[in-house]
């Protein structure tokens, strides 16, 4: 089966797409939906997904059959699993692999955080005077600044407020983010979802008091093109690849 999709790729090399985990039916959906809209992006290149919690298979399993692979972490923030479990599972690979960036703060997902915000009723002339921006938060430090700084983009652009909070792990809760800017008298607080998925942390988010919460970004259009250019960009960096 690897040889045969190796052949209808154009013996171009497979994308492995590495998230995190969910027990959430929708959350695993949006998440094969998010694949199946990048693989026709890569007019059909052999796509695979993985996991580094939760579920399987692990990204080590699939590497194991030593098909070149460009691996893409689906993952808005570095942390643990990026550094550690999806670069440990690079490192240990058998066959030539090229790892990317994570997703990070990209104009693309920039773009994605304010189309959704949007389609919320959070931008606008009726929009909010505040917003949250709501992460699932991680105790790396490098992290939590990425957020932070991916805050004060959004808040260059929305022209209002824009705080980082988190949903588990660091402080503040968005919870507590979103309370602290009713006590600084904004009438009108959206959080603003810094998720790939529905699951654990998207629920979070939506039960912590925001007028209104976006939706997580999935397979946003602007996402699907970040995931296509990061393989694009370093499938040259395998040999033999073209």
């Amino acid at each position: 089966m690897t040889t045969r999709r190796a052949r209808e790729s154009g013996g171009r090399p497979r994308l492995l797409l590495v998230a995190h985990g969910t027990r959430s039916g929708a959350g695993r959906g949006e998440l094969c939906r998010l694949l199946l809209e990048t693989r026709k992006r890569l007019d059909g290149a052999a796509c695979r997904l993985a996991w580094v919690d939760v579920q399987s298979p692990a990204p080590q399993r699939v590497l194991a059959d030593a098909v070149p692979t460009v691996v893409v972490p689906a993952f808005l923030a570095r942390g643990y699993h990026v550094s550690e479990d999806v670069g440990g599972a690079v490192r240990e690979a058998p066959g030539p692999v090229a790892l990317t960036p994570h997703l990070g703060a990209e104009p693309e997902v920039v773009r994605a955080l304010v189309q959704r915000l949007a389609e919320a009723g959070g931008v606008g002339a009726f929009g909010a005077d505040a917003v949250v921006l709501g992460a699932a938060g991680s105790r790396d430090a490098d992290s939590r600044a990425e957020t932070a700084a991916l805050a004060g983009t959004l808040g260059g652009l929305l022209g209002v407020p824009v705080v980082p909070a988190f949903a588990t792990a660091a402080e503040p809760s968005v919870a507590d983010a979103v309370a602290a800017l009713r006590r600084d008298g904004h009438r009108r607080v959206a959080v603003a979802s810094h998720l790939l998925a529905p699951g654990f942390f998207a629920a979070r988010l939506a039960a912590a008091g925001g007028d209104v919460t976006s939706a997580p970004l999935g397979a946003h259009p602007e996402i699907v093109d970040l995931i296509a250019r990061r393989y694009r960009e370093n499938s040259g960096n395998i040999p033999g690849s073209h």
